[in-house]
């Protein structure tokens, strides 16, 4: 579009910036409010006001709920599909690995409690969320099968029920109920059953996360960057 008479670089540049902080503001407070809520729980107007927003400005930027939604999915998915892939890269023995998916994930819900709502709510509200984990930690299965350190065949189900205890360790841990010990001994219980046998499970699930993996949950201004 051509530039109307008046306009200047600067003038354009900072509406712009405007734009991009009132479609960020509002893309943080759906992060938050559809923790809280959940997807389906949470309104437009919800939404605003968290971002303390005029109601008709969210248009500006998002079609419906579903497309802001999709937005805080896009993020979300991106993270969870970088820390599989980035440990997975990283560790060789698939058993190892997956403890520290494992851990990570768990780990990180408390260090950042919005995060960790946001995905208990995400796998009922955005399934989309999960296929992203579920496709990968599928892949690592299937490798560790591969390799002989796993011995389950049935991948696809051991996934669903390695994301179905997963989340009902997050949530306790989140809602605070859960007893000690309960990220490493549902760990230990996910290895066994992919045939990791018991004594190797159990000092599996109680490695301490490496300060590589432990900066992928800590807040941007205190991780350090991963080293290559």
């Amino acid at each position: 579009a051509k530039a109307k008479a008046g306009d200047s670089p600067v003038k354009s540049t900072r509406g712009r910036r405007s734009r991009e902080v009132t479609r960020q503001k509002l893309i943080d407070a759906a992060l938050r409010v559809m923790a809280e809520k959940g997807v389906d729980g949470t309104a437009i107007n919800d939404i605003t006001e968290a971002a303390d927003v005029g109601f008709g400005s969210f248009y500006n930027h998002f079609g419906s709920k579903a497309e802001i939604a999709q937005a805080v999915f896009d993020i979300h998915a991106a993270e969870l599909g970088e820390i599989t892939r980035f440990i997975g890269q990283r560790e060789e023995d698939r058993a190892l690995a997956v403890a520290y998916i494992q851990k990570t994930f768990l780990t990180k819900a408390v260090a950042d409690p919005v995060w960790g709502w946001f995905i208990v709510h995400a796998a009922v509200g955005l399934p989309a969320l999960w296929r992203v984990f579920a496709e990968q930690g599928t892949g690592h299965i299937r490798e560790g099968t591969a390799t002989g350190r796993f011995t389950i065949g049935c991948d696809q189900t051991a996934m669903r029920i390695i994301l179905a205890a997963l989340m009902a360790t997050m949530r306790e841990l989140l809602e605070g109920t859960a007893k000690a010990g309960a990220t490493e001994e549902t760990i230990e219980c996910l290895l066994r059953m992919l045939g990791v046998p018991g004594e190797d499970a159990r000092k599996l699930s109680r490695r301490k996360l490496p300060a590589y993996v432990s900066a992928l949950f800590q807040p941007a201004d205190q991780a350090a960057a991963p080293s290559a």
